[in-house]
């Protein structure tokens, strides 16, 4: 009688649960949506990209300590267009929508986004209007920054309970806040270089208000 053949172990990526403290990025389709997890994993924060479409999903399966909104080549106008999955919202942790990111979150909580405005594809200067943990330590109140904007449609009516915090000659709401529901969002794109200071906001983002300590690497 021979002896049954052994069976080989699982892969470890089969096996290994994500660790507990993670970030859900939900990709709009935006051609940097990557350079995004990059600039998180760069932080020390492990995070996993996924579409839109199986954000809720994701969301139950990873259970993060905060959420991006990647940007988008799509129109929040449009019939048919991604939306920010209601799961999301409800899921009590930090949020930070990127472009169309923060146009989708502006949709989904009762605010207004128009086309035909300042179309905007390249760099453009931000003013810190008011304090926030989105820049702490990074940028001060009343300076401008440079920044990397790529939109046609913008926010031009805030949700209940958002203030902006930092605007633009082409974005009168280029970064705006509610931080009660700790939301933050940003017409332009933090995770290119052209925006110089963009990973020191995205490790502010998952340190300082998210929570999570920098001591995941590859």
């Amino acid at each position: 009688m021979t002896s049954p053949a052994p069976t080989s172990p699982a892969p470890a990526s089969a096996t290994a649960a994500p660790p507990p403290d993670s970030i859900l990025i939900v990709d709009f389709g935006s051609q940097v949506t990557q350079l995004i997890a990059r600039r998180i994993r760069e932080a020390g924060v492990y995070c996993e990209v996924h579409p839109f479409g199986q954000a809720a999903a994701a969301l139950a399966a990873l259970r993060p300590k905060g959420i991006v909104l990647s940007g988008g080549p799509a129109s929040v106008l449009d019939e048919g267009a991604p939306t920010v999955d209601p799961a999301l919202l409800a899921a009590n942790v930090p949020i930070l929508g990127i472009c169309y990111g923060q146009q989708a979150l502006c949709a989904a909580l009762g605010g207004k986004v128009e086309a035909g405005h300042d179309r905007e594809f390249g760099r453009a200067e931000v003013r810190v209007e008011k304090l926030s943990p989105l820049y702490e330590g990074v940028w001060a109140l009343g300076t401008d920054h440079q920044v990397w904007m790529s939109h046609g449609d913008r926010v031009t009516s805030l949700p209940p309970g958002f203030a902006v915090i930092g605007t633009s000659p082409g974005a009168p709401f280029a970064i705006i806040a509610d931080e009660q529901r700790r939301i933050w969002a940003t017409q332009f794109h933090p995770e290119v270089v052209h925006t110089p200071d963009g990973a020191k906001l995205y490790a502010n983002f998952v340190h300082l208000i998210c929570g999570i300590p920098a001591t995941w690497t590859m």
